[in-house]
This record gives C-alpha cells, sequence and structure tokens, in this order.
C-alpha cells in the first residue's frame, strides 16, 4: 500500500531522503516533522511542568530543593543536628535518597562542612579513589528548602545505599555480650580501609562512633556516616557530646588535634563496644581471643598513633593465625 507524503501548509507534495526525520517543503519552505514519536519542545516543556509541579503530587509531605521535588517516607534517625528520612524523587522515573534536614541553626558550620568534605572526598585524587569514594556517602543535592513541609531549612541529600540500616549503637543493643570475635576483625577492616582513603586525601573524620557507622545486611561491608566534625589533618575537634565522650581519648572537653591516628584509635574503641567490652577496651569479655584483645586494646590507647591500612594487614595476618582461611561471619540482626 502506498503512502503518498503531503506538505500540511501548502499540500505540496514531499520527497525525503530514506530514514529523514524531517523534510523542508520544496514549495513553501515550511520543516515538516516525520518522525510520530517526536514532541515539539514547547509541548514537551508544558507537560514537564505539569508533571513535575508539587501542587498535584499525593504524598502528604514533601519538600522542594531547586528544581527538584522529593517525598519524605520513613524516619530514619535524629542526629545531634540534623533529622534524617529515606526519601524519593516525587515524580516517576523515581531517585531513591537518603535526606538529612539541619534541626538546629547554631549547628549549621557542622552540616555544612559535611557537605564541603564528602564533595572533596568525591574529587580525590588518592590512590584507590575509584573504589573507595563510591564507600561513602554519594552527594546528591544540597541547599535551604524552597518549598514543602520544612521550607526554609537546609538540607543534604545522598543517594540510597541498600542494606545499611543497622548502626553499631543498634548492634550493641541486640549483641550485649559482644559480637562473635571472627565477626569483629572484618568489621574493623572495612573501618579501617575507608579510613585509610579519608587520610590519604588529607581528611581525619573526627568522629568514628557507633552511631556513625553502618553494618551491610548479609554482607561484609561497613559505612561511615556523619563527617560533619571531619576536617583537615592538625586541625581542631569540634566540641563533642558527653554522651559520645568515652570513644575520645584524652579530654575531648578540651579540644583535640585531628590526626589520622585519633580516627583509628575512635574505631578500636568502637570494636571493643561490639565485642561487649567498654570503649577504651579496658574489659573485653573473655571469649576474645587473648591475641585479639590485646591488639584491640594497643589501638584504643590515645598515646600510640597506627597507620589505618598497616593495621588492616596486621589484622588480616592475625585472623589467618586465629581462624585459617577467609568465612563469611554475619552479624544477626532482630527483623
Amino acid at each position: 500500500m502506498q503512502h503518498a507524503l503531503m506538505c500540511p501548509q501548502c499540500n505540496a507534495p514531499l520527497k525525503p531522503s530514506r530514514f529523514a526525520r524531517q523534510v523542508v517543503c520544496s514549495y513553501c519552505g515550511a520543516t515538516v516533522q516525520l518522525d510520530e514519536s517526536a514532541v515539539p519542545a514547547e509541548v514537551f516543556h508544558a507537560a514537564f511542568r505539569a508533571w513535575n509541579s508539587p501542587q498535584s503530587y499525593t504524598f502528604a509531605s514533601w519538600v522542594s530543593l531547586g528544581e527538584a521535588h522529593w517525598a519524605l517516607e520513613a524516619p530514619l534517625a535524629i542526629g545531634e543536628t540534623a533529622d534524617v528520612f529515606a526519601g524519593r524523587r516525587a515524580r516517576w522515573p523515581t531517585e531513591l535518597v537518603i535526606v538529612k534536614l539541619l534541626r538546629e541553626r547554631g549547628a549549621q558550620e557542622r552540616f555544612e562542612n559535611e557537605w564541603a568534605c564528602l564533595q572533596e572526598l568525591q574529587r580525590s585524587t588518592a590512590r584507590g579513589a575509584e573504589t573507595f569514594a563510591a564507600l561513602l556517602p554519594q552527594p546528591v543535592s544540597h541547599g535551604e528548602l524552597s518549598a514543602g513541609l520544612h521550607a526554609g531549612r537546609r538540607a543534604s541529600l545522598f543517594r540510597w545505599q541498600a542494606g545499611f540500616r543497622h548502626t553499631f549503637e543498634a548492634v550493641r543493643r541486640a549483641h550485649p555480650q559482644g559480637i562473635p570475635p571472627r565477626a569483629s576483625i572484618w568489621v574493623w577492616r572495612r573501618i579501617l580501609e575507608v579510613l585509610s582513603f579519608v587520610h590519604a586525601s588529607g581528611l581525619v573524620h573526627g568522629a568514628v562512633l557507633p552511631p556513625h557507622l553502618l553494618v551491610q545486611d548479609g554482607e561484609h561491608g561497613v559505612r561511615l556516616v556523619g563527617y560533619g566534625r571531619a576536617g583537615r589533618a592538625g586541625g581542631r575537634l569540634a566540641a563533642v557530646s558527653p554522651a559520645c565522650e568515652d570513644f575520645y581519648p584524652d579530654r575531648p572537653k578540651a579540644g583535640l588535634t585531628l590526626t589520622p591516628g585519633l580516627d583509628v584509635c575512635m574505631s578500636a574503641r568502637c570494636v571493643a563496644a561490639v565485642l561487649g567490652g567498654d570503649p577504651a577496651a579496658e574489659a573485653l569479655p573473655e571469649a576474645v581471643p587473648a591475641p585479639l584483645a590485646a591488639l584491640v586494646r594497643r589501638v584504643a590507647r590515645p598515646e600510640r598513633s597506627e597507620d589505618a591500612w598497616e593495621l588492616r594487614d596486621e589484622l588480616g595476618v592475625l585472623a589467618e593465625r586465629l581462624y585459617g582461611a577467609p568465612q563469611f561471619i554475619p552479624i544477626e540482626m532482630p527483623s
């Protein structure tokens, strides 16, 4: 069956080349679109504005940041300075995110510092950056909310990473007698790998604490969050919450110097805590093998300054000596 192509403006016959998507009428000069799936730009933009309009949302809680609008879903945590929610782009195709909303204006400096440090780490050229930068919170958007339930508040959005649901604080509550000592080794090694990258990038985290460490469901993964106190090595640590002081060496109220050794020391204290001991590692359960307990105590002491990657390798040698070939040891958590 033959079809004649006619100009819709002057009805003159059109002679497009093969596979052409548009043709110029040789009689009246009109440009005729031949691709039936194409949409004029003005029609597309009008449809997009309607599609992206928050007035048409069915979500009760939504916020606007720049030209994007986001639905707030389940609350995830109440941090020291921010409220944390699961969220998603409010239209399809959607995008899952973590939404942090600044709660107190007095803490804005730390809130902005976290975003700046994570941006810098994403640009790092340190060895292994392509691998380790992907293990950090991934920045999506940042600024003041222009509309919605929390208009006027500062917000940071990070890409959602599946499987990271439980903090070390939750692990401690679920396992008051301590996690299996063998599991503590892979946990500690994952923390040290991230810290090594952060330190190689010229930064110090400054708040390696149980609420800032997330363990991955069914995998040997740990995520370090909470970069509000991060800064350049040699800088001064911001004041810390009294509830966290046991995880800091010396006297945190007086202000500590940000050093890589500080982060490593705090990592040992977090491991001591999930093993069922006290953060300073002075007391650890009898189930912890003596060589592992000695290493935790050594690193938890403030007078030492350990290198994160060297300690990670030392742990690997110790694990092989104590337990043999590597094996997946899950940390069971309540549903």
